[in-house]
């Protein structure tokens, strides 16, 4: 399992992996155009990230996932480039539109302090094969060491029931105006 270091390979994983996912393919509608979209999009989440949020990858590349810590800081600068970015690929009208769709999503996250699995993908050929397993266990080790809860929202219904074996509970349900319904799932420290 890679640390907290960005490699293309998280980028190309991640790509990937959110190729048919809902909320990425409302984001980039125009499919032949969405791989090279998504590859700008993971690489710059991924170098951008600011120090609350861990990248983890395997080895093989199979899998990689982004999580963020209990204690995030703010960075309105980081925001407005991430406007820019989602611009240069959208323009920034139908960019605007999605970002105030998707803002439903920061706004339904819990309160309390939690472990945040913003994003966890595996390469289709590698589907269903456990590989997820490395990048989300380590960090539900990680909260379960310490009393800490971990909250995520599925984006894809065939993934929940991944998700509820490891623990996570769904609360409630998102819908971005005009997207799709997302599934917020909680899990709760286990001792």
């Amino acid at each position: 399992m890679g640390d907290a270091v960005a490699t293309d390979a998280a980028v190309e994983t991640l790509s990937l992996a959110f190729f048919d996912d809902p909320v990425t393919s409302w984001v980039f509608e125009d499919a032949s155009a969405r791989l090279a979209q998504l590859r700008v999009w993971w690489a710059w989440m991924i170098d951008n990230r600011l120090a609350h949020v861990e990248v983890l990858d395997t080895p093989d590349g199979q899998s990689a996932a982004i999580w963020h810590g209990p204690d995030p800081a703010a960075d309105d600068a980081r925001n407005h480039a991430f406007f820019d970015m989602l611009a240069g690929l959208l323009g920034p009208e139908l960019a605007a539109q999605k970002l105030g769709a998707m803002a439903v999503i920061p706004a339904a996250h819990p309160e309390e302090r939690h472990w945040y699995l913003a994003a966890v993908g595996t390469r289709p050929e590698d589907q269903g094969k456990r590989s997820a397993l490395r990048v989300v266990e380590p960090v539900l080790d990680r909260c379960d060491a310490v009393g800490l809860p971990a909250y995520l929202e599925s984006s894809n219904p065939r993934n929940e029931s991944f998700y509820e074996r490891l623990g996570f509970v769904a609360t409630g349900t998102i819908t971005i105006p005009g997207g799709p319904t997302l599934t917020a799932m909680w899990r709760t420290a286990r001792q």
